[in-house]
């Protein structure tokens, strides 16, 4: 048994300085230590030696200074060679016909699809599309009745089976990669920063040895070796016959095993064979001495970092001292001999407990026969051709092994086979083609698993640095090769070179320095190729297989090089992997798993090699700079991938760093904007970075479980189901989706605003987003469900329902729980039938309905426990005679059925509202839709939805039209109980249903829910009710008022009513004037109405205190020129020379509005020559135009001219009395012109035209003066009928003498009868001097 050691003081004399110190912990990336250069690392110390030998095989000497095979650049053969595929050949270990095709040199000038940029290669973007499986994403479109919820997710599934296939496409296999044409300067790129986050490797750790194991090498020894094995998390270490295991992880247990005589030559740790040990042993520790194996039982409880050894008494003689061993995961164990053969040790037992007499143990020579076992090894000869090392892969059951000559064998190991399938021979000869002069050879065989290539299987790796990849189809053979690293030293590549998921780690040990040390070059897959492709490119082409590489250098010999299995992707969980097996890249690995971690032991300690995931150098470059680490990240892996990371980083890590916060925003707001592209089956659109961003990292985290099915059958019980996957899983997943849940919450996505397209774009994003984050909310709820269910039994619920529910559920996969209909009524069934499971238990259901509500409140609506007991309420009331009774049951019901009102279906709230009308249990029928409407809407997005203009693609649309549906009860009810009291008054008693009735207004009128106010108004209007709105004194009434006003006679007074009922007259003096003044097909006397009402209302206001002169004022110009709109109206009524059609069209513009006076003149009065309205222009305007004014004057005058002096003095009246005094009757143009068109008009006595002048208001005086004035200023031929005229005024003035001085009179009669005296006289010069005579003598006398 191993036995623990205790803890000795370390010795001086360790190989480095550094062993002296606990502080093991490398520089973290950001420092400027020994690890910033791509050469430098721990720097050996002067002068010391290690206690330990040297590695087998390792030259002692400088035999190696002149070594060619791949120092310095490393690279000069060029980056890749393709080997031609040969014909099939016959299996077997010997006998068939060797192939005869050579290795070919790339072709270096073939036709490149790469387009250079910043130092990458990438493929042109016109390339095929044909590698994707990916189609243009259509828009979406919302149906009338789609659910708000599972809408949006069935659209929302597509978008994450996009995100998983496209995962799944930049996870490429291997050979593919390998295959395609990749120029000499790409096979190896330098990280793509300098940064040290960039680095795609990193020693981070460094553990010394530990102190007691130096105490035994202080002994006098005669051999030493150590290894890893990493299933157990143990080093080992042998000291002649002795052997230790130590626990690396914590440095403490150190336990040793020395029950061996002889010095040990070999320890190895394989697989415990099934049904020969316990079930508590897992593993079998081999351990070889130069004569016999000894098989150890090893046992490590789970959850425990101890490990106990057991004696099997298992043991067999071996011909030769072993030098490796392997064993397969079914427990075969093969052991290389130092004789260069290959053995199978086999062991077996028929005992069916811990192992017995009939436990049989043997040793088998698999390359040399039965007979070589016999063989003592002194009489093998030492050059003896045979095996110098075997690589065994347990996964497909294959053995490689390597022989002397450089042949590589293929072995099928699987099951209990062991048959040679193929062998190549002339490796050797190919790498040693370029006159190597026979130096290179093959020293190390590494196995690339299923999980990398469903056709390469084995890599070669060459003492000179270069690979070669053999494949298996269409026959075992060499395909391809990649030339030694540009970072190797001019050193050979050792057999400690390692090999593992497509990383390499070229060894070169270095024996020439003062100390030796060892160079690690590090060869890691750029992942990030495709993706920056495809996302910042839009190009589907597949890149070339393409290595970062970079160097570490370890202060001593390296023995042995292990990937720790936690972060190894040939274990990836089958989540991991795509459908074929192969696993997935470290871009969508990130998500769920840590940075891949490898182990180098050497004598200097053990040191741990870190592989940073693409979001680690992300966040380690963030810290240092962070625009640049931006770019870098985006151009390397992708904007989609940079948004997805961000978003990871978001929900993982601590936000108060304030940098990485504000990082964070930045990637998201620069990843790019939605695009509306046209295509032959119609507009698609291309997300921007944010979205599939979150569209990933959504997908990658529900990937463990998406396609994985709900339940699975009970092993040995038909008819149960068991969890499909572990609660591990489920909580794990849940975990990262609720952290990513609350940064979203906590750190919403902007909304922009846009038009035409990118508005459609940025509306279909926001839609698209929408549906993810109810994904990710439901995600979270559903696993609770199903967690929650697990603890409650889940085969005992499954059994409790129906056939078809359970034959659905045993079908049902995860993405279906979460996104369909069926998910969603299993979810409802399962809860029934845990209702139904508790109440059967007699345990009450208060607490699950709590535990529900609190866990998976929206996905699994455990309201349907309080709703079971509401039913029984319910059920009670409608049974029982009882008054008492019964209104306590609906009481309870009502009370149990408001708790869960948001998540009552629909269909279920109708029934239930039904049978409350029927029992007319008024506060249920009304109060339980108005709840229920509330409750599925919280946040008010259908009335924002309303407020927006309810466009049909909007996803608020659904909310709206749900709440509709509980108004609709409401209305119902309301209706019912009017037409009981409408039946009730015709009965003639009205008592009970006056009561009901007026409870259920009032229980309607008090709810807060400004949307159902609305409905409600809108069903008074729709009954003809309209009127009775104005009784409502709510909040909402005037907002509603304001805005459902409309044209419809009956509707558009309401809210002027409604203000003037309050005696608020001046806002209903502003409803009235905005009534009149916007634009509708109201008549124009219908406006003018309402602005003189209006002018009522705001002087009302003005004798209440509350006046505004300015509105005021406003509204008394806003009725002169309605009534000039209405005055051109009758003007194209009335006018002569238009047709019905024309005059129906002017009338429908003037009606339209209030117009303004210069549209009324430009538009109409002018155009149309409508001359009254135009001189009414002029007066409302108060505006002179002159000859506008006297062309109007002389048009209107000159249509009665023929007509006679009657009609002309009636029309001379008419206008002067409108229009005078005014701009429109100026007295310098009206007179003249009336004073013209008389002459011209036949009849009349004499001074007709100042009669009518004077009748029509003009006042005497300024008639007079006008009148003298035309007189003085006429010829002789008019100064008569102005004469005649101006003693018309005078006869008038002698009756009216204060109008006009008299000496005025006197002056002008005088003139006029002195230059009138002696001349000739007619009939109207003689009643001139009559007339003037008398006003001669009156105005003497006065």
């Amino acid at each position: 048994m191993l036995t623990s050691l205790p803890s000795f003081s370390r010795l001086n004399q360790l190989a480095s300085s550094d062993s002296t110190s606990n502080s093991n912990q490398y520089p973290n990336s950001n420092s400027q230590g020994h690890y910033s250069g791509s050469n430098q690392g721990y720097q050996p110390v002067q002068g010391q030696q290690p206690l330990y030998p040297q590695l087998p095989g390792l030259p002692n000497s400088n035999q190696y200074q002149g070594y060619n095979g791949g120092g310095g650049g490393g690279g000069n053969s060029g980056a890749i060679q393709q080997y031609g595929y040969p014909q099939p050949v016959p299996s077997g270990p010997s006998g068939y016909n060797q192939p005869t095709n050579q290795v070919g040199p790339y072709n270096a000038q073939s036709t490149s699809l790469y387009a250079q940029q910043n130092n990458y290669r990438y493929p042109n973007s016109t390339g095929t599309q044909g590698s994707t499986q990916m189609q243009p994403q259509q828009l979406e479109t919302v149906s009338k009745d789609e659910d708000p919820i599972y809408g949006p997710l069935g659209r929302t599934r597509g978008k994450i089976d996009r995100a998983l296939l496209g995962d799944n496409e930049i996870s490429p296999d291997l050979a593919d990669g390998l295959s395609l044409p990749l120029q000499s300067s790409e096979s190896y790129i330098n990280p793509p920063s300098h940064a040290t986050a960039f680095k795609p490797a990193r020693i981070t750790k460094r553990t010394p040895l530990p102190d007691a194991l130096h105490q035994e090498l202080n002994f006098k020894h005669l051999t030493a070796k150590m290894g890893l094995f990493e299933e157990i998390e143990r080093a080992w270490f042998t000291v002649d016959n002795k052997l230790f295991l130590w626990d690396y992880s914590d440095g403490r247990d150190f336990s040793r095993y020395d029950e061996q005589n002889d010095t040990i030559q070999a320890v190895g740790l394989v697989k415990a064979r099934k049904d020969v040990f316990v079930d508590e042993i897992t593993h079998v520790l081999v351990i070889c001495t130069s004569s016999k194996a000894t098989l150890l039982g090893l046992s490590r409880p789970p959850n425990s970092r101890e490990i106990s050894l057991y004696a099997t008494n298992l043991s067999v003689e071996t011909p030769t001292a072993m030098v490796d061993i392997k064993g397969t995961s079914a427990g075969r164990i093969f052991t290389l001999g130092a004789n260069k053969d290959l053995y199978e040790l086999d062991y077996s037992s028929d005992s069916s407990w811990f192992f017995g007499s009939s436990t049989r143990v043997g040793l088998h020579n698999r390359s040399s026969g039965s007979l070589a076992n016999w063989t003592p090894g002194f009489l093998a000869s030492k050059a003896k051709e045979g095996i110098e090392s075997f690589a065994l892969d347990s996964q497909q059951g294959r053995l490689y092994t390597l022989q002397t000559g450089g042949e590589i064998e293929m072995i099928d190991v699987s099951g209990a086979n062991y048959i040679s399938k193929a062998r190549y021979t002339k490796l050797k000869h190919d790498l040693n083609r370029n006159g190597q002069g026979g130096n290179v050879k093959v020293v190390a065989l590494a196995i690339i698993g299923g999980h990398e290539s469903k056709r390469a299987c084995l890599v070669a790796i060459a003492s000179n640095g270069h690979r070669v990849y053999f494949a298996t189809t269409p026959s075992f053979w060499p395909s391809f090769s990649r030339a030694s690293l540009p970072s190797q030293a001019n050193l050979p590549v050792s057999a400690q070179s390692f090999y593992s998921s497509g990383t390499f780690i070229s060894v070169q040990h270095d024996n020439t320095a003062p100390t030796p040390q060892t160079q690690l070059n590090f060869a890691v897959p750029n992942c990030g190729r495709q993706s920056a492709l495809r996302e910042n490119m839009d190009s589907y082409e597949s890149p070339a297989f393409q290595e970062w590489t970079t160097t570490e250098v370890i202060p001593s010999q390296v023995w042995t090089i292990v990937e720790l299995p936690s972060t190894n992707p040939a274990f990836s969980t089958p989540s991991l992997t795509r459908a074929d097996g192969i696993a997935l890249s470290p871009l969508p690995r990130q998500a769920t798993t840590q940075s891949r971690e490898f182990l180098v032991l050497a004598t200097s300690g053990l040191f741990w090699v870190s592989q940073p995931r693409p979001i680690d150098m992300l966040q380690s470059d963030l810290e240092l700079e962070k625009d640049a680490a931006i770019n870098t990240v985006r151009l390397q892996f992708g904007k989609s991938q940079l948004a997805a990371m961000s978003l990871q980083l978001g929900a993982t890590t601590d936000l108060k760093q304030a940098d990485i916060t504000s990082a964070i925003s930045t990637i998201l707001l620069t990843s790019g904007e939605p695009i509306i592209k046209d295509s032959t089956g119609g507009k698609t659109i291309n997300y921007s970075g944010r979205h599939d961003g979150l569209a990933l990292i959504i997908a990658r985290y529900l990937r463990p479980i998406w396609n994985t099915k709900v339940t699975v059958p009970a092993y040995g019980a038909p008819g149960r189901q068991l969890l499909g996957v572990t609660e591990g899983v489920l909580l794990a997943a849940q975990g990262r989706l609720e952290k990513l849940r609350r940064y979203l919450d906590e750190h919403p996505f902007q909304r922009y605003q846009a038009e035409g397209d990118a508005k459609i774009a940025w509306d279909q994003e926001d839609m698209s987003i929408h549906g993810l984050e109810i994904l990710l909310k439901q995600a979270v709820e559903a696993i609770s469900f199903i967690l929650l269910l697990s603890d409650y039994k889940l085969s005992d619920i499954i059994l409790r329902t129906d056939p078809q529910t359970q034959q659905t559920l045993s079908n049902l996969t995860f993405q279906n729980l979460l996104t369909s209909l069926d998910g969603k009524d299993v979810a409802r069934r399962l809860v029934t039938a845990l209702i139904e499971q508790q109440i059967g238990q007699e345990l009450g259901i208060d607490t699950l309905s709590e535990i529900l509500q609190q866990r998976c409140g929206t996905f699994c609506q455990p309201g349907d426990v309080v709703m079971y007991k509401a039913e029984e309420s319910m059920r009670r009331a409608e049974g029982s005679r009882d008054f008492g009774e019964r209104s306590e049951s609906l009481a309870e019901s009502l009370r149990l059925f408001t708790r869960t009102a948001g998540s009552i279906p629909i269909p279920r709230l109708q029934e239930v509202s039904k049978r409350y009308r029927t029992m007319q249990y008024t506060v249920g029928a009304i109060q339980l839709p108005l709840k229920t409407a509330v409750d599925l809407d919280p946040n008010d997005k259908a009335v924002d939805y309303v407020g927006d203009g309810e466009h049909p693609a909007d996803p608020r649309k659904a909310l709206f039209e749900a709440r509709k549906q509980c108004y609709e009860m409401v209305i119902e009810a309301l209706g019912m109980f009017d037409e009981l009291l409408d039946r009730a008054t015709q009965e003639g008693n009205t008592g009970s249903a006056t009561q009901k009735r007026d409870e259920a207004y009032a229980l309607a009128i008090a709810s807060d829910d400004e949307l159902f106010h609305f409905y409600l108004y809108d069903w008074h209007v729709e009954r003809g009710l309209q009127e009775q709105l104005l009784e409502f004194d709510t909040p909402y009434i005037e907002q509603y008022l304001k805005l459902t006003i409309n044209n419809v006679e009956d509707r558009r007074d309401l809210l002027w009513k409604f203000y003037a009922r309050r005696e608020d007259y001046l806002p209903a003096a502003e409803a009235l004037s905005n009534l009149a003044t916007r634009p509708s097909p109201m008549v124009l006397h219908d406006r003018s109405y309402y602005l003189a009402q209006a002018l009522t209302s705001a002087k009302s206001a003005a004798s209440l205190g509350s006046e505004d002169v300015e509105f005021t004022s406003r509204l008394q110009e806003q009725i002169d020129v309605a009534q000039v709109q209405m005055e051109v109206a009758r003007g194209v009524e009335t006018h002569p020379d238009m047709t019905a059609d024309d005059k129906n069209e002017v009338l429908a513009k003037l009606n339209t509005d209030l117009l303004q006076l210069d549209e009324l003149y430009q538009n109409f009065a002018r155009p149309l020559r409508l001359y009254e309205p135009i001189l009414l222009i002029l007066k409302t305007a108060d505006t002179r135009i002159d000859d506008v004014c006297e062309a109007v004057w002389r048009q209107l005058l000159g249509t009665y001219r023929s007509a006679g002096n009657v009609a002309m003095s009636e029309i001379i009246v008419r206008l002067c009395r409108r229009y005078s005094p005014s701009e429109a009757a100026p007295l310098d143009i009206m007179v003249p012109v009336v004073y013209a068109e008389a002459q011209g008009c036949s009849g009349g006595q004499a001074g007709w035209a100042t009669m009518a002048l004077l009748d029509g208001g003009v006042p005497l005086h300024d008639l007079w003066e006008a009148t003298v004035g035309l007189y003085e200023n006429s010829d002789d031929e008019e100064r008569d009928y102005y004469a005649e005229e101006v003693s018309v005024i005078a006869s008038r003035w002698i009756g009216r003498k204060d109008e006009i001085p008299a000496a005025e009179v006197e002056r002008f009669a005088s003139a006029y009868l002195l230059r009138t005296n002696g001349a000739p006289l007619d009939d109207v010069r003689r009643g001139t001097r009559e007339r003037l005579t008398a006003a001669k003598q009156a105005a003497v006398r006065y």
